[in-house]
């Protein structure tokens, strides 16, 4: 009995080491991706390699979901939740990938992670670009034994909370459908 109560908790400390740092983690995308931001022009293979970065950095599921109230969340099926989700991530990659001009750093530097529990964490960067400071806030989850944000506050700008305010307002006057095809429509004019 002594035995595998030693064999369980060797295991679990393989793999609590096993998980990488949420700072960690986002220094190793970052890096790349400040890499294809210093570029003047970036042609589609770079494009997309920016846009797998925000993939491996994102739960684009978890933004979803808390892009909605609980209600709204909760009131549709499975199906329709799916296709909100997909259709979220598609737009957010498309645009972001357009805009990430917003995030070209000089240096930044990266606070220790605050962690809440095992798995959940916030880690802080400040980045300067021609001598102006930004402060960024990752929200970050552990999926799968990898850290993935679920937000981004850019000065106090929480992206999460945005989504949620706009698609509030939309869905007072429309349907999840419509909302879904609203989010379709944006996510195919940012990928021209």
């Amino acid at each position: 009995m002594f035995k595998k109560i030693l064999i369980a908790i060797a295991c679990a400390s393989l793999v609590a080491f096993a998980v990488e740092d949420p700072v960690a983690a986002i220094k190793k995308k970052d890096a790349e991706l400040q890499t294809l931001l210093k570029k003047s022009s970036r042609n589609a293979k770079e494009t997309e390699r920016v846009k797998s970065l925000l993939s491996d950095s994102f739960d684009f599921a978890l933004l979803a979901k808390k892009s909605l109230s609980a209600n709204d969340w909760k009131a549709q099926d499975a199906t329709s939740q799916e296709k909100f989700v997909t259709e979220f991530q598609r737009m957010v990659r498309n645009s972001s990938a357009k805009r990430l001009e917003l995030y070209r750093a000089d240096s930044t530097i990266y606070e220790p992670a605050k962690m809440k529990g095992d798995n959940e964490a916030r880690v802080v960067a400040h980045l300067w670009n021609k001598g102006k400071e930004s402060v960024l806030e990752y929200k970050m989850s552990l999926v799968d034994g990898k850290w993935m944000a679920w937000d981004l506050v850019i000065d106090d700008l929480s992206t999460a909370r945005n989504y949620k305010d706009q698609f509030s307002q939309i869905l007072k006057t429309k349907s999840f459908a419509e909302l879904i095809d609203i989010i379709s429509k944006k996510a195919d004019e940012s990928e021209k």
